[in-house]
């Protein structure tokens, strides 16, 4: 149910920002890897990028992106302790943390230049979008009756306004237009967790590769 209010507050928010909406729309469809540069676990993730444009026309900049990310699954490292003086006091324990977004997210196309062969070459900037940030934790078994993790990392759902910046090439080639993207996005606009975690939000760095249909 967030989700879905998300999606409507900003289809409301587009709405009222463009001017125009034509025949000419598109729809740009890409995905690659994504690396998050917030954080000294390596969070990578398969992500999924969906952009619509009213307009073709380079004086209608206006867009609306949805990006989805799914995750590869990330290892880290956990210390369980005991007071039984027959067992070894700390053991370290297997962390599994996977990190799923979803960021919707309204924004202005800024064209750099186009080549003689039609190649075009833009800059996405993203002043408002709202992500979702969902993270599950995993703790490879262990003896529970014997062992406790102190500050365990736990699963978290938040969400929060980001911005972000996008270089983008396209490819001219008969009727599509084949793009690379590198898309990168701040961490959540909003303050510290009040509980302690071994990680922090994420801020994705996604190189991706579609077309402009």
């Amino acid at each position: 149910m967030k989700v879905f209010y998300t999606f409507i507050f900003c289809i409301l928010i587009f709405s009222l920002l463009t001017v125009e909406v034509n025949a000419q729309s598109s729809v740009s469809i890409s995905t690659g890897i994504s690396k998050d540069i917030n954080n000294s676990i390596s969070f990578y993730q398969l992500p999924f990028s969906v952009m619509w444009k009213p307009s073709k026309r380079k004086k209608a900049p206006l867009f609306l992106e949805l990006d989805y990310a799914v995750p590869f699954g990330s290892k880290s490292s956990g210390e369980a302790y005991t007071l039984n003086p027959a067992l070894p006091q700390k053991v370290i324990l297997q962390e599994k943390i996977m990190p799923y977004t979803f960021t919707l997210s309204v924004g202005f196309r800024i064209h750099l230049f186009t080549t003689k062969t039609n190649n075009a070459f833009y800059l996405n900037f993203i002043p408002l979008g709202i992500c979702s940030q969902n993270i599950k934790v995993l703790y490879k078994k262990f003896d529970k009756e014997n062992y406790e993790i102190l500050n365990p990392d736990v699963n978290s759902d938040e969400s929060g306004l980001v911005m972000s910046l996008s270089p983008v090439y396209y490819f001219h080639k008969e009727k599509q237009d084949m793009m690379i993207m590198l898309h990168l996005q701040t961490p959540l606009l909003k303050g510290d967790r009040d509980y302690a975690l071994s990680y922090k939000y994420l801020a994705p760095l996604q190189l991706t590769i579609g077309y402009n249909l």
